[in-house]
C-alpha cells in the first residue's frame, strides 16, 4: 500500500476506492475520533483530580482543550494508526468545512502524523472531482481548525456552565447552549405573544364582479366607505383593543348586511385601472438553510430527514456537498445548467449572459451551492433513485436548472370600484412569460394570480354575489421549521449546517413539539426560556449571540486572539453570572386565568389559590382555557389541543373595549 485515503464515511470510502483504484487504500474514520470528554469515565486518570476536569478546558492555562478518544473509537483509532505507518502517504479526505478539517486534524494528532500527510478536498464524489483532489492536495488550514476549536469551546463553557443551573432549578437532563438557548427564547416569546392575544371581531365584506359576456368573474374586497377605510387587524393591539391613533370605521352586522344588499343591488362602477409590468428573478440554487426551507414546504421534510437524505445522495455521487453557505455556482455547473434548461425549453429560455450569485458577506465556507454532481447533470428519472432521494434530488435539479433561466414577467393591475360610496379594490396578475416557473416555482411565485378583466375607468359591472364575514383578529403565527431556520439564518445566529441539529434538541429535550406541523414551545421549555432570561439574559439575546458569531469570525481570521476572547467572556463575564444565578425555580404566570406554572420537585405544576396540580406537558399552551384550569385544578384529564385557539374552548374577550372613533349611518336606501 502507498497511499491511506481516510474519509469520514464508509460509504464515501467504497465509491472514492472504485474510482481511485489499485495503489491506494481508502478507510474511514467514522467522523469525529476524539472531542472534549462527554462522561466522567473518559477522563484520563491523571487529569481526573483537575477543578476543570470535568468541563474538559484548562481556563487556567490558555483555555487548553482536553481531547480524548472515546472508547467506541479506540479500535477503529488502533487500526488507522497501523495502516498509517505502513503508508507511504496519507492524505486526510475529510469534508471541506470547518468540522472537517477539524476531524483531519484530530487525526493527525492521534495516528501521530509526521510530514507525510496532506489535505485532499472535493466537493462533489464523482471520477473526475476524486480523480483531480488527489493530485491537487493542500496542507492543512491551522485557521479553519481553530475556528472551529474555538466554537466548540465557547459551546462547552456555556453547555456545561450553564446547564447545572437548569437541574438544581428545574429538574434534570435539561440543558442550554449557545444558539439552542437563543433560538428557544425567540420560539418562547412567540408563544406567550400568541398566549396573551386577545381576539377582536371585525367585518370583511366581499363581493363578487361578473364583467362582460365570456369573462370570468372576479372577486373584490370593501376597503372603505364615504373614504373612509374599515377596521381590520392592523387597527387592534394584541390586548383586542382599538389602537389610540385609529381612524378606522367599524362595522356593526347589520350595516355590513345593509352593504352586502345595497352592493348587490347596484353593482360596481370602475373608477381606477392601475397596470404595471413586473418581472421576477429565479432563486438562487440552494445552500444549507434553503435547501432546509424548501424540502419543508415542498416534500414535508424536516430539517434532520432533509440533511440525511442529502447526505445519501452526496455519498452516493448525485450531489454537491450538501453544507455550505453560498448559493453561487463554478463555470462548469452553470454551463451545464443552461444547458438543461434550452434541452428542455429552447433556447430563449435562458438569458444571454449566466447569471452569477454570491454569497451574504457572513458565509463561512468557499464551496459551491448544492448542485447536482459532475459536468453534465443526470435527470432525476434517468438517476435511478427513488422515493424520498428521488424527491429531494429533483428538488435540487429543477432549483439548480431554473436558477440560470429568465425571469418570470406580467402585468400587475390593480381595479378601483365603487358602489355609491362604498369602495372596493381587486387585484391580480397576468403572467406573460412563465419564465423559471415552467420547472421550478414555489408558493411566493404564486400570490395574487386572479385573473382580472380588461375593463376602462367608468364602466358598469354587475355584483351578483356579495358577502360578510365576521373575522378575528389573528394572533401572531407560529414558527415552522422552515421558518425557524430562516429567522435564525436572517438574524446571524448560528451557522445553517448546525440547525437541524439545533431543531433536533429542542425537540428532543422536550423543549418544542409540532401541532399541524407548526412549532410550539411546551411548559418546559417556557420555564427553561423564563429561567434563562431571569438569570442568563445575554445567553437568549439574539443581538448577543449574533456577536459571538461575529467575535468568532474575527478570531477565525486572526483579527481577534482567543484566549482574550474567551477570558473576556468566561472569566470576566459568564463564570461571575453563573456564580450569582439563583436557583429557584422559574414562573409563568397566567394572570387571565389566576393561575401560575411553575416547577416542584423536579415535575411542572400549576398554582391556583394554593393548590399545586402537576400539568400534562402534552397540553398546549395556547389551548389554554377556563374551562381547561378548572380541569386541571381539578384533576380530571385535559386532551391536547390539536388546534390551538380553536378547539377545547373559547379565549379571553376583550373587555371594555374603547368605541370607534366613527360610526356608520347608513341613509334610507343605502351608502
Amino acid at each position: 500500500m502507498k497511499t491511506l485515503v481516510i474519509v469520514e464515511s464508509p460509504a464515501k470510502g467504497k465509491k472514492i476506492q472504485d474510482y481511485l483504484g489499485e495503489g491506494y487504500k481508502v478507510k474511514a474514520s467514522f467522523g469525529h475520533i476524539r472531542d472534549l470528554p462527554a462522561k466522567k469515565e473518559e477522563v484520563p486518570a491523571k487529569y481526573a483530580a483537575e477543578p476543570w476536569a470535568r468541563l474538559g478546558i484548562d481556563v487556567q492555562n490558555g483555555f487548553q482543550p482536553l481531547y480524548v478518544v472515546p472508547a467506541d473509537k479506540k479500535k477503529n483509532v488502533a487500526e488507522l494508526r497501523s495502516l498509517a505507518q505502513e503508508a507511504d502517504r496519507v492524505l486526510l479526505a475529510t469534508d471541506g468545512d470547518r468540522e472537517g478539517e477539524a476531524i483531519a486534524w484530530h487525526l493527525v494528532k492521534a495516528l501521530g502524523l509526521k510530514d507525510n500527510f496532506e489535505r485532499m478536498v472535493f466537493h462533489e464524489i464523482t471520477r473526475e472531482a476524486i480523480q483531480k483532489a488527489v493530485t491537487n492536495t493542500r496542507p492543512l488550514d491551522y485557521a479553519l481548525v481553530g475556528a472551529q476549536e474555538s466554537r466548540r469551546i465557547l459551546d462547552r463553557l456555556c453547555g456545561y456552565g450553564v446547564s447545572p443551573a437548569l437541574w438544581q432549578s428545574i429538574g434534570p437532563s435539561l440543558s442550554a447552549g449557545r444558539v439552542q438557548s437563543a433560538a428557544l427564547a425567540s420560539l418562547a416569546r412567540r408563544e406567550l405573544a400568541r398566549m396573551n392575544h386577545v381576539p377582536a371581531d371585525y367585518w370583511r365584506i366581499t363581493a363578487q364582479i361578473s364583467p362582460n359576456e365570456g369573462c370570468e368573474p372576479f372577486n373584490a374586497v370593501v376597503v372603505s366607505i364615504k373614504g373612509q377605510a374599515l377596521v381590520g387587524p392592523k387597527d387592534y393591539g394584541s390586548d383586542g383593543q382599538l389602537k389610540a391613533d385609529t381612524t378606522s370605521l367599524m362595522l356593526t352586522q347589520e350595516q355590513a348586511k345593509q352593504i352586502v344588499d345595497f352592493i348587490k343591488g347596484r353593482g360596481v362602477t370602475v373608477s381606477g385601472v392601475e397596470t404595471a409590468p413586473f418581472s421576477t428573478k429565479p432563486p438562487a440554487p440552494f445552500t444549507t438553510s434553503t435547501l432546509q426551507q424548501a424540502a419543508s414546504k415542498a416534500l414535508k421534510m424536516g430539517p434532520k430527514k432533509t440533511m440525511d437524505v442529502a447526505q445519501k445522495l452526496y455519498e452516493g455521487g448525485k450531489i454537491t456537498y450538501m453544507r455550505t453557505d453560498s448559493p453561487a455556482l463554478s463555470d462548469e455547473a452553470t454551463q451545464a445548467a443552461r444547458a438543461v434548461a434550452a434541452a428542455l425549453f429552447g433556447p430563449a429560455s435562458v438569458p444571454a449572459s449566466p447569471r452569477q450569485f454570491k454569497a451574504k458577506g457572513n458565509a463561512q465556507e468557499a464551496h459551491e451551492a448544492i448542485r447536482p454532481a459532475g459536468k453534465n447533470f443526470v435527470a432525476p428519472d434517468q438517476t435511478g433513485l427513488v422515493e424520498d432521494e428521488l424527491a429531494l434530488y429533483e428538488l435540487i435539479y429543477r432549483r439548480t436548472v431554473a436558477s440560470q433561466m429568465i425571469d418570470l414577467q406580467g402585468n400587475k393591475t390593480v381595479l378601483h370600484l365603487k358602489s355609491g360610496a362604498v369602495g372596493l379594490q381587486s387585484s391580480g396578475r397576468v403572467i406573460t412569460e412563465l419564465g423559471f416557473t415552467r420547472l421550478y416555482a414555489d408558493d411566493s411565485d404564486k400570490k395574487d394570480e386572479q385573473p382580472l378583466p380588461n375593463v376602462s375607468e367608468g364602466a358598469a359591472l354587475a355584483a351578483p354575489d356579495a358577502k360578510a364575514e365576521l373575522r378575528k383578529t389573528p394572533a401572531p403565527g407560529r414558527f415552522t421549521e422552515a421558518t425557524l431556520i430562516k429567522a435564525l439564518e436572517s438574524a446571524g445566529v448560528g451557522r445553517p449546517a448546525t440547525y437541524a441539529n439545533i431543531i433536533e434538541v429542542l425537540k428532543n429535550r422536550g423543549y418544542t413539539a409540532l401541532v399541524e406541523g407548526k412549532m410550539y414551545v411546551t411548559w418546559l421549555g417556557l420555564l427553561v426560556a423564563a429561567y434563562l432570561a431571569e438569570q442568563f439574559p445575554s445567553l437568549v439575546d439574539l443581538a448577543f449571540t449574533v456577536k459571538m458569531e461575529e467575535d468568532l469570525d474575527r478570531i477565525a481570521a486572526g483579527q481577534m486572539k482567543r484566549e482574550e476572547y474567551l477570558t473576556a467572556f468566561w472569566t470576566e463575564g459568564l463564570e461571575q453570572t453563573i456564580a450569582g444565578a439563583k436557583h429557584e425555580a422559574p414562573a409563568v404566570a397566567l394572570s387571565q386565568f389566576g393561575v401560575v406554572v411553575t416547577a416542584r420537585h423536579e415535575q411542572v405544576v400549576m398554582l391556583k389559590d394554593g393548590k399545586s396540580v402537576p400539568l400534562n406537558l402534552d397540553i398546549v399552551p395556547d389551548s389554554l382555557t377556563a374551562e381547561k384550569v378548572e380541569q386541571i385544578m381539578s384533576g380530571r384529564p385535559v386532551s391536547r389541543a390539536s388546534s390551538p385557539k380553536s378547539k377545547g374552548g373559547k379565549k379571553p374577550k376583550a373587555k371594555g373595549r374603547k368605541k370607534p372613533p366613527t360610526t356608520l349611518e347608513l341613509p334610507e336606501g343605502g351608502v
